[in-house]
């Protein structure tokens, strides 16, 4: 299920955050302002599940909620954060996601958020 390949992982989620940022702005929202933003994870199993959790608690993000799912073997991980848009979209912020996941034998799948 996880794809280690920081590369590629990361390019997947540049074009799929070019997209996004279309459609906010086509919707008429401000990609500057700070919203709630959701960000979804996949976990190895419950252990890499709490081992990304206690990654993201340390990077100063209190709100992660972890989820069983009917295969044992994965986990859903979700933090809010408070951020813009484009603060989520940085290649950087995306870097990080993505190796915390990969050292926490997880996958970063993305984010979303109510406009």
């Amino acid at each position: 299920m996880i794809s280690s390949d920081l590369k590629t992982v990361i390019e997947g989620h540049a074009a799929r955050n070019r997209e996004l940022c279309k459609l906010i702005k086509s919707k008429g929202a401000d990609l500057t302002v700070r919203r709630t933003i959701d960000l979804h994870f996949w976990a190895d199993g419950e252990l890499a599940a709490n081992r990304l959790a206690k990654a993201l608690r340390e990077r100063g993000w209190p709100h992660v909620k972890l989820n069983s799912t009917d295969d044992d073997d994965v986990w859903n991980v979700e933090v809010q954060i408070e951020a813009s848009v484009l603060e989520v979209v940085d290649p950087g912020l995306t870097e990080e996601l993505a190796r915390l996941a990969i050292d926490s034998q997880s996958e970063f799948d993305g984010w979303g958020t109510s406009i």
